[in-house]
């Protein structure tokens, strides 16, 4: 169940990454940029031991979460800019509420605390179900607005709704 959930986990990210990249490499580094990052940090958390520890993972998401905001003018953002960042914020949520904690034999097991418990992962998991249900208004109202001639590109919805699904996998994968 792990290794199908995390397929569909990456195929859906790798799918969210594709709308932002065909509006310009370079002009839109700012928005695919952060979400290969997240890419990235999701395939080494959940396929195999990892290379980077994710506690660094997630101060590197936690960091780029605003770049599709701040690093494009205010004329050009509009709802995907917004949900992009979300998007990153949440599988920081996600990641940092179910990292391991200390094994027994650990030198910092004093300082070691459950990365299930208290109230954390109920945040965590209210964030990710709020950008899901985001993604999903957000995916209707781009097929709407392209239904009447608006010039988005048709992979918008497609993006929100695999992010959606991302989220989804993740977690049923915390779980």
């Amino acid at each position: 169940m792990h290794t199908t959930l995390s397929i569909v986990m990456l195929a859906c990210c790798a799918l969210g990454i594709w709308s932002p990249m065909r509006e310009g490499l370079v002009r839109n580094l700012s928005q695919w940029g952060p979400m290969a990052l997240m890419l990235v940090a999701m395939a080494d958390t959940t396929v195999g031991p990892g290379i980077i520890p994710g506690v660094v993972w997630g101060l590197l998401l936690l960091l780029t979460s605003p770049l599709p905001l701040v690093l494009l003018p205010k004329d050009r953002r509009g709802g995907m800019e917004i949900h992009r960042s979300l998007s990153i914020l949440s599988v920081f949520a996600i990641l940092v509420t179910t990292l391991p904690t200390a094994p027994s034999g650990s030198v910092h097991q004093a300082h070691a605390h459950s990365g299930l418990g208290g109230a954390n992962p109920v945040l965590a998991v209210a964030l990710a179900a709020a950008v899901i249900a985001y993604s999903i208004v957000l995916a209707a109202q781009t097929v709407r607005r392209n239904g009447r001639g608006h010039s988005r590109h048709a992979s918008a919805p497609l993006e929100a709704l695999s992010s959606a699904g991302a989220l989804g996998a993740m977690l049923l994968m915390a779980v």
